[in-house]
């Protein structure tokens, strides 16, 4: 059995831990609980725990702190897990710097937990073997530090461009836009497969993205049965494609349930992103779409960037760069060609969008898609 610890200062959470969880079933056993960042550290030093699961917000020592205290001070290397039910991309940056194992958001759904202990055993029985092998000798705070030096480098690679695939991808999900899923989640698989960026980092980000997407439509009985299959972790399975069919399912979910609502706001900023997939590639303008709607344009504009995550003109960007992304690979079109093709009138700002949005240049993409 390996030993866990788990810090929150939620009782219903913690009561959460000890009885929703079989611990034993998945081969661990439950030393102890905490409910802030010094007591944690307490326990820790006592029960000399195999994996530590904490909150991020707690009084006295938050998460964060008592993870830098482990990984810095105490040069833990070990497992740690992230609950916490704050979606915020920034705690996610952090916990890759400090080497976080997973990062789940609440509420607390036993199965997904269940799969994330079961994954971690292959890794914890590898720890322990070369501990064994180094006859007890661990490693020391200098090489772990080296260690720690060249992971945040590698890891560094670009982060703000991960968070914009992840915000992305979320909004394609929920505009419904089913042919672009594909694409972008095959795109962030491919870094992979191309060691570009880690898996490990490719897991926090699928993370992410399903805990925002449990967050918003976990309550949704049809939505739930979606987001509890065990496939979104199962990263064995995404080269088949899984990943994208249950994105793919969710966003036509998604989709019938905005249609049931033909009044109100949701049914103007339906109908406004209708308008937007069959005339962005002309030079369409907000006035334009409220005028064809009958609604007004602040108006609009506001409930269009509250429903859908994303500005108005913004919006028109990322279907002008999908539809580019199409255009690069399938056919021979020259960039200023395409550029015009697609409402913009400056090639060299339609580059600019397209890297803010992908990452990269439009000629590097067509050179690593064709052919």
């Amino acid at each position: 059995m390996y030993k866990v610890i788990v810090a929150d200062d939620e009782p219903f959470m913690l009561e959460g831990w000890r009885t929703m969880i079989d611990w034993r079933a998945c081969g661990y056993e439950l030393c102890g609980t905490a409910t802030d960042g010094e007591e944690a550290l307490a326990l820790f030093n006592s029960v000399e725990p195999d994996l530590v699961v904490t909150d991020i917000q707690m009084p006295v020592m938050d998460g964060l702190g008592l993870i830098h205290t482990l990984r810095e001070d105490l040069a833990y290397t070990s497992k740690i897990v992230i609950v916490t039910g704050y979606s915020d991309f920034n705690y996610a940056k952090q916990a890759i710097r400090y080497q976080v194992d997973q990062y789940v958001l609440k509420p607390l759904v036993p199965e997904e937990i269940h799969q994330i202990l079961m994954e971690m055993i292959e890794p914890l029985d590898k720890r322990r073997n070369e501990q064994k092998q180094q006859n007890g000798v661990m490693v020391t705070d200098e090489a772990y530090e080296n260690h720690l030096n060249e992971y945040r480098i590698s890891e560094e690679y670009d982060l703000e461009h991960m968070m914009n695939i992840s915000k992305e991808i979320l909004v394609l999900i929920e505009a419904g836009n089913t042919y672009s899923i594909d694409i972008a989640l095959s795109a962030l698989l491919e870094k992979s497969k191309k060691a570009e960026v880690s898996l490990e980092w490719i897991h926090h980000v699928i993370r992410y993205i399903h805990g925002e997407l449990l967050r918003k439509y976990g309550k949704r009985e049809v939505c739930r049965e979606i987001l509890c299959e065990k496939e979104w972790h199962e990263a064995a399975s995404w080269s088949s494609g899984t990943l994208q069919d249950l994105c793919v399912r969710l966003s036509k979910q998604l989709s019938q349930s905005e249609l049931k609502q033909k009044t109100g706001t949701g049914g103007l900023v339906a109908e406004a992103v209708n308008e937007l997939k069959q005339h962005y590639r002309s030079k369409i303008k907000l006035q334009d779409v409220a005028n064809r709607i009958h609604v007004n344009s602040a108006y609009l504009g506001q409930q269009f960037k509250r429903e859908m995550g994303v500005s108005f003109i913004d919006y028109v960007h990322q279907l002008r760069v999908e539809e580019a992304r199409k255009l690069l690979r399938r056919t021979n079109m020259k960039i200023t060609d395409i550029a015009f093709r697609l409402g913009y009138h400056d090639a060299e700002y339609f580059t600019q969008k397209f890297r803010a949005h992908t990452g990269e240049l439009p000629s590097v993409y067509k050179n690593k898609n064709q052919g």
